[in-house]
């Protein structure tokens, strides 16, 4: 009797040993069957002939799967080992590489500088075609060629009325000059003044300028196809009246002949102005 009880402890004190031995054997052979986990790494080479594109190319070791992330907040999105890459802005991205592998995945970073923005876009773009295509003038006929108001209602404040003499001969000439925006205002000899210049709401000296920088961008805070700004806050330079309210400018709508241009932003008093082809 007490020999079955001490074979009984003894069975009871190795059971959990080989319990345990076998797990461990059986761990090591599921980690075998899956096999290493990937190494994460690439290489990043420009593409001739392209602009701010660039050929990214895994060179990690252990992969069957990949999924990048460009750093231009797309997120991650499924790829092949070879992936051209395109940035429409100049700046640094910061490129992921998610290499996955039978046994785990694995994460390779570089930064890409871009140095400069693509402006392909905008300069092949209908609006902006139009608008360079010739300068552009008050128009004469119009019984509103400029009110004044509010985001929702435009002529809120000021509903129109015909233009001063000094008005109707302003010519703007918007152009892509040197890889730069520029924009020349020819006042013909006089400008209106508006309420915040001397004389008040009265033709007054010629305050013409050639070649001032601008920006243009497709994107549009409010209505409107795209944006200009111009520089100096308040401006120094202006579009229309010398009293706008920024240096913000959104081509509300524009053809070959027309063009409806706003500024001030969308929680501002807006001028819209309707010009005409010279």
């Amino acid at each position: 009797m007490s020999f079955l009880k001490s074979s009984y402890r003894l069975k009871s004190l190795y059971l959990p040993v080989f319990l345990a031995f076998f797990l461990i054997l059986g761990c090591k052979k599921n980690a075998g069957e899956l096999g290493q986990a990937a190494t994460a790494s690439f290489k990043v080479s420009p593409v001739s002939g392209k602009v701010n594109t660039y050929l990214l190319e895994s060179t990690s070791e252990n992969a069957y799967r990949y999924q990048w992330d460009l750093g231009d907040g797309q997120g991650l999105v499924a790829g092949n080992a070879q992936k051209e890459a395109y940035f429409l802005k100049k700046g640094e991205y910061e490129v992921k590489l998610y290499a996955h592998g039978n046994g785990g995945y694995d994460i390779a970073t570089q930064k890409v500088v871009v140095a400069e923005d693509d402006l392909s876009p905008i300069l092949n773009s209908k609006e902006f075609k139009l608008l360079t295509a010739h300068g552009w003038k008050l128009d004469p006929t119009s019984s509103a060629p400029i009110i004044v108001g509010t985001e929702n209602n435009p002529g809120e404040y000021f509903g129109g009325g015909s233009l001063a003499d000094c008005q109707a001969d302003d010519v703007y000439t918007f152009a892509f000059v040197n890889n730069d925006f520029k924009l020349t205002y020819n006042a013909n000899g006089s400008t209106f003044n508006a309420g915040n210049v001397q004389p008040n709401y009265a033709c007054g000296s010629d305050r013409s300028y050639s070649n001032v920088s601008f920006t243009y961008s497709t994107v549009v805070a409010g209505a409107g196809l795209a944006t200009i700004t111009l520089p100096g806050t308040p401006p120094t330079m202006f579009i229309g009246v010398t009293d706008v309210s920024s240096n913000n400018y959104r081509i509300i709508s524009i053809t070959e002949k027309e063009m409806v241009l706003r500024s001030g932003k969308a929680n501002e008093t807006v001028h819209q102005f309707r010009f005409v082809a010279q």
